[in-house]
């Protein structure tokens, strides 16, 4: 069996909500609702696109799941920020590429649309610059930022040769003058792809959310994007395992093109990296028994990793998880399947049907969790002369599960 995590660390309440929104704390400094919708995956990445396009007019229409839930969510949001003391700030969207005065809009109701255009960040504390210069640079270098967040590459570009005159030892020139210049390396095919990975992730990345915060992504998913065409048909390396189009993809919120890299792949459910990738992919596109069954592959063939299931699946898997994790009498992470379909028997209806071929104790337990689930009938007689063979033999294989399994019956 394999050792059990301590159930003491364990948070006697968990939410994922809270847990999402310190995560884009911790990673961007500031709180958006549109950060926030990107991340529990309710805003396809490419939708976010066509509405900074002006092709889509209000963002909502767009939204995976149900309007009301989603107002919600950004409701308690907001009171989780305000009750940590962050201070709101109006927070207004132009189209891509204009200097005009169009505003974008989140939804025609008030209400929703007001949650949506406020962004939360620390107060400022210090105190405006008195002198003339700096205070232009400033406006300049912030100028830029906002110029590279719209992807408008020629304002950029004139807003830095503007802050270069004003102040050539300003002290963010440099690296805004670096993301300025990053375009170019879009114009052209990658030569290696390995060199670029690096540019990407150990240059670019810290630059761009360093100096453009939440909206980092808008500069980088055009690199992850060209990245992921010069890594069209590179076969997947475990020894570089981000080295592979279905990293990139990810990465670039392209979801559906991350899986069509994965199944290209001889073998990939044997592979940790992919099956997490894929998981993570299926669970953004709102294919949520894909994803489970993949986290169950990845209990059956890596126990010793699951453990990240608490803290990098979906909130359901995730808390799910924290319940097992404080099972008495306590179960190896191999096990996790058969508990979760033994929880919720009515998953049968989704998942495939179990493999009868595996010889894996762990598996072979899932398909008898399967089977009691799937043997019906009002004949009582009938019935257990199917299921009591089949609790025998869960009894034989793990004496502890049978447990689990009884105590369900009670």
């Amino acid at each position: 069996m394999i050792p059990k995590r301590s159930i003491g660390i364990i948070p006697p309440m968990n939410n994922p909500l809270h847990d999402c929104i310190d995560q884009l704390l911790l990673e961007q400094g500031t709180y958006t609702p549109l950060n926030l919708l990107l991340a529990k995956g309710q805003l396809d990445y490419s939708d976010y696109e066509a509405w900074r396009s002006g092709n889509i007019p209000h963002l909502e229409a767009v939204l995976f799941g149900d309007p009301e839930q989603i107002s919600q969510m950004l409701t308690q949001a907001k009171a989780y920020v305000t009750a940590l003391k962050l201070a709101p700030k109006l927070l207004t969207y132009n189209p891509w590429g204009s200097n005009s005065s169009q505003t974008l809009s989140f939804s025609q109701n008030l209400t929703r649309a007001e949650l949506f255009h406020t962004r939360y960040g620390k107060a400022e504390e210090q105190a405006q610059l008195d002198l003339f210069m700096d205070a232009t640079a400033s406006n300049l270098a912030n100028r830029t930022a906002q110029a590279l967040i719209n992807r408008d590459s020629d304002e950029a570009r004139r807003l830095i040769q503007l802050l270069f005159d004003a102040d050539p030892d300003h002290s963010r020139l440099g690296s805004l003058e670096r993301l300025t210049e990053a375009d170019q390396l879009l114009q052209s095919p990658i030569g290696n792809p390995a060199a670029r990975l690096d540019q990407i992730e150990n240059e670019l990345t810290p630059l761009a959310e360093d100096e453009l915060g939440s909206g980092s992504h808008n500069l980088l998913v055009p690199h992850w994007r060209h990245l992921t065409t010069a890594l069209h048909g590179h076969s997947f390396d475990p020894k570089q395992p981000k080295l592979h189009a279905s990293y990139t993809a990810s990465r670039a919120f392209e979801w559906q093109q991350a899986i069509t890299a994965i199944q290209a792949e001889p073998g990939w459910q044997q592979q940790l990296d992919l099956l997490w990738r894929y998981a993570k992919a299926c669970e953004q596109l709102h294919d949520k028994p894909t994803a489970l069954h993949a986290y169950f592959q990845l209990c059956w063939q890596f126990p010793n990793a699951a453990d990240a299931i608490g803290r990098r699946a979906a909130p359901p898997q995730q808390l799910a998880w924290n319940d097992f994790l404080a099972l008495e009498p306590e179960l190896p992470n191999e096990l996790f399947p058969a508990w979760y379909l033994m929880r919720h028997p009515g998953l049968i209806h989704q998942l495939p049907q179990p493999n009868i071929e595996h010889q894996l104790t762990s598996i072979q337990t899932y398909q008898i969790i399967y089977s009691l689930h799937q043997k019906t009938t009002p004949d009582t007689t009938a019935l257990n002369a199917i299921s009591i063979p089949l609790r025998r033999k869960l009894q034989q294989l793990s004496p502890v599960l049978f447990v689990h399994y009884m105590q369900t019956k009670k």
